[in-house]
């Protein structure tokens, strides 16, 4: 194997590595940033709420929209996402902030404890990061800050339009985000409540003229009506952009990473081509993967076949990595996380051996789809502990597409969803969003794990499991990747 193979195979495991860290933007290089078509909607300050499941982005550009670094770096290589200059950006809650700039679940749970409403918190925040003036800005501490923001509708009015009129004089914008709503509390009664006081705040400052909020939000709280049934829900929802990634998209992001990375960059150079991209790799300056390489899937699977080959296996009967690679990773809504196409790419650069003659060996590739599959049912159940408890019985028992009745043989068997009500009414996972469906019995579960994207239903009556989920959970598929015991 030639020294380009072995450093293309390099750049592929620090893309993995480094993309695998959730909230370190900081240690993030800025050139390993991509912005899909769908994320630059996203970026847009019109943008309210922004959707997107586990692993899609959401605490990335959470974090990316505070960084003035990476910030700079989208602004001159993606200039779609139409990021204005003369924006000040706060962040009013997530994971890794201080106290000083938001109120932890703690203090949230005491705020909530001492009956102060949900939209009078949330206003506390926008205020604090506004710079509200006069005796607010004497307050110590959230709990002062409330208290004076419920006990003052009026003045905190006032005061909110004087920073309106100030921001809006100077040309600036404030562009306060939030994100991992999840967090705000140890239970959905509580979280959905302040999700919903979140958005109807959020909805207050699309009256002004230079204060916007930015909600970072996964999809199954928007599907619940505590959250979102509350007047003009629908004009906030119609700010609504999704964070979605495309084969191209994913493809994408991991060129532009290869073409970044210190170890593969000069030698991606030579394989993209082009008398621009050599002389950037030789400079050594951030480089933007170039538009044909963002969109044209027939000059992106050209590339992938340096790196992985034209067939799985002996024949592209056995399909082709480009596409083979994403079809197994996509769930029953037909979405893939960068997160999971990373770790399986990972993982395939790690199984290949150094003789190797390409980068990356076809069965590497689907050892690393082995392990995206652990990871995503990971973070699947640790959202939804009770999805565990249905799947563990079906575990090793099952062969899909199937039979629902096959499904709900072995669920009453086992007392599976007795045993699951019975823990749910202990408040033993009041931390997760029980299933919605429950007392609907197994149709229900089958509708929850649809919604999730962890079934399909197949002309009406069979169930398919996507390989994402079904390869850890132990299911058999004929000709599929073989499941983990």
């Amino acid at each position: 194997m030639s020294t380009a193979e072995q450093a293309i195979r390099n750049g592929i495991k620090e893309a993995a590595a480094v993309l695998a860290q959730d909230q370190a933007i900081s240690n993030r290089p800025e050139a390993f940033t991509y912005v899909p078509p769908t994320h630059a909607r996203a970026l847009d300050l019109d943008a309210t709420l922004i959707e997107g499941i586990r692993g899609a982005g959401k605490s990335f550009w959470f974090s990316l929209l505070a960084s003035p670094k990476h910030l700079s770096f989208v602004r001159s290589s993606f200039p779609e996402a139409r990021l204005p200059h003369g924006v000040k950006v706060a962040q009013g809650f997530g994971m890794g902030l201080s106290i000083t700039q938001a109120p932890d679940a703690e203090t949230l749970a005491h705020l909530v404890d001492q009956k102060f409403r949900e939209r009078s918190i949330w206003r506390a925040v926008l205020a604090h990061h506004i710079g509200v003036g006069g005796g607010f800005a004497q307050l110590k501490n959230w709990t002062e800050r409330v208290l004076w923001v419920q006990q003052n509708p009026e003045g905190y009015a006032h005061e909110i339009e004087q920073a309106d009129h100030r921001l809006s004089s100077q040309g600036e914008t404030l562009l306060v985000l939030f994100d991992a709503l999840d967090r705000m509390a140890d239970d959905w009664q509580h979280i959905n409540r302040l999700a919903k006081g979140l958005l109807q705040v959020a909805l207050d400052m699309r009256s002004t003229r230079a204060i916007r909020c930015k909600v970072f939000v996964r999809p199954d709280l928007l599907q619940d009506a505590s959250v979102t049934s509350f007047a003009d829900y629908s004009k906030l929802l119609a700010t609504k952009a999704s964070l979605v990634w495309h084969r191209a998209d994913l493809y994408a992001l991991l060129y532009q990473c290869l073409g970044n990375a210190p170890v593969s960059r000069k030698h991606f150079a030579a394989w993209v081509g082009g008398r621009s991209r050599a002389t950037t790799a030789s400079a050594g300056t951030n480089w933007a993967v170039p538009s044909d390489l963002r969109q044209d899937e027939d000059r992106q699977e050209a590339l992938f076949e340096r790196l992985a080959g034209k067939a799985m296996g002996s024949s592209i009967k056995r399909g082709k990595p480009y596409t083979w690679l994403v079809n197994h990773l996509q769930d029953g809504l037909n979405q893939v996380s960068p997160r999971s196409f990373l770790a399986a790419l990972g993982k395939a650069a790690t199984e290949t051996t150094d003789d190797y003659q390409l980068p990356l060996d076809y069965r590497g590739i689907q050892r690393g789809v082995q392990e995206a599959s652990q990871i995503r049912v990971q973070e699947i159940t640790e959202d939804y502990p009770w999805v565990r408890q249905v799947m563990e019985p079906l575990r090793g028992n099952l062969t899909v597409p199937c039979l629902s009745s096959e499904i709900e043989r072995i669920w009453k068997s086992e007392q599976t969803l007795a045993q699951l009500e019975a823990l749910l009414n202990k408040g033993r996972a009041a931390v997760k969003l029980p299933p919605q469906n429950l007392g609907m019995g197994p149709v229900g579960i089958l509708l929850d794990l649809e919604a999730l994207g962890m079934v399909q239903r197949m002309d009406g009556k069979r169930i398919q499991m996507p390989d994402v989920f079904r390869v850890a959970f132990g299911f058999g598929r004929r000709g599929g990747v073989t499941p983990l015991k």
